[in-house]
């Protein structure tokens, strides 16, 4: 989901350090066919491109030279089938691995561009207070080694039912061994998760707090380092190490009544995914249009540095490096990206044109999303910086 942003001020003008600001270079491939709603890409050696689209529900492979596309697996929930694919992420040896909630698994993908088997990610970690932490969301990450990150959800469930927590973890998988730990911890806005029940029986609503709450965001690198992008300070940590990082300046933009309205719009476009506990079976099902959630009576006056509830605010290239979308003020039509080395330092600043983000990368290659006037999406591939 995309916030856009119209109308803001800026409070300390020339903050932005003065690192060096790059365009992107001109577009060296752009595929001609649009598609509704891209959610996620993986480059393989060969240079044809794996694609997510939500909203189509279609997982297909578009190759750049021969100006083709072809769908992946099918519809469904059985062997070799997807309900929902939402996201993907590149294992070793151009595998890949499709998200699928709806199917509560993930889709092998294999080199030949063919689905193969799944993946489950179900088991949780153990709170601060000794219950237990459900994961909900989807591997976000895979280093060299092929291990999978995820974060699990930020409530326990105790003996007297589910329980609000300030945290959440982020749990490595290693397939090999089918083996969880628990790697780090990321704070959550206060009244992000609401919950009911018992812990037979229970209802939890993710996604509550204030619009525009500053929430941390995380990101792994290929080495399998793990680095939180702290909100609002504007720093990356490093779990495992007693130093925090350096603050990152920024400017501070206030949120006006075209934020809030943008906010109203993009409600309107989301869809619900409802998660119910019964007995400690789960089940997912698709909840249609997102229930009415009510305005906060207490908007923040500023935007914290990224939108990091929008899920595409970080971005990993191969090479180590961290791109992370700014917020910016509404008289800024430009999207600008902070570049990042590994060790979480701002290397240098790039510029996007108008009604383009960057959706992934590849080897020496950034894909961008293009969107129309008709808010058509098309798939753009750059080389690097």
């Amino acid at each position: 989901m995309h916030y856009r942003l119209f109308v803001a001020s800026l409070l300390c003008a020339g903050a932005l350090p003065a690192q060096a600001v790059r365009p992107l270079p001109r577009a060296d491939a752009d595929f001609a066919e649009p598609f509704t709603s891209l959610s996620g890409i993986r480059e393989l050696t060969d240079g044809r491109v794996l694609t997510i689209d939500r909203r189509d529900k279609l997982v297909q492979l578009v190759d750049f030279k021969a100006k083709t596309v072809r769908q992946v697996g099918r519809e469904g929930s059985g062997p070799k089938e997807y309900a929902l694919p939402m996201s993907i992420i590149g294992l070793p040896g151009d595998t890949s691995l499709v998200y699928d909630p709806l199917n509560s698994r993930s889709l092998v993908i294999l080199p030949n561009g063919e689905p193969g088997d799944f993946v489950s990610m179900q088991a949780g970690a153990r709170g601060p207070g000794g219950g237990m932490m459900v994961s909900m969301s989807p591997p976000r990450y895979a280093d060299a080694r092929g291990r999978l990150y995820s974060a699990g959800s930020a409530f326990t469930v105790g003996p007297h039912g589910p329980t609000a927590a300030d945290s959440a973890p982020i749990l490595r998988l290693d397939r090999r061994t089918q083996k969880i730990d628990t790697v780090a911890w990321v704070r959550v806005p206060k009244g992000n998760v609401q919950t009911s029940g018992t812990s037979g029986q229970m209802s939890v609503r993710i996604g509550g707090a204030s619009p525009f709450a500053a929430r941390d965001e995380w990101f792994v690198l290929p080495d399998g380092r793990v680095g939180i992008v702290r909100s609002p300070e504007y720093r990356v940590d490093w779990p495992g190490t007693r130093a925090t990082g350096t603050p990152i300046p920024y400017d501070k933009i206030k949120v006006t009544e075209a934020h809030k309205q943008a906010w109203r719009d993009s409600r309107k476009n989301q869809t619900s995914i409802a998660v119910t506990m019964n007995n400690g079976q789960r089940s997912v099902r698709s909840g249609g249009a997102t229930p009415t959630i009510p305005e906060p009576t207490d908007w923040p006056e500023l935007l914290p540095p990224i939108l990091a509830e929008t899920g595409e605010s970080v971005f990993i290239a191969p090479s180590g490096q961290v791109w992370i979308s700014r917020a910016r003020p509404g008289t800024d039509r430009t999207p600008n990206y902070d570049v990042l080395d590994a060790t979480g330092k701002v290397a240098f600043h790039v510029e996007l044109p108008e009604r383009t983000r960057v959706i992934g990368f590849g080897n020496g290659t950034v894909y961008t999303i293009r969107t129309d006037e008709d808010d058509l999406q098309y798939l753009q591939r750059h080389r690097m910086p």
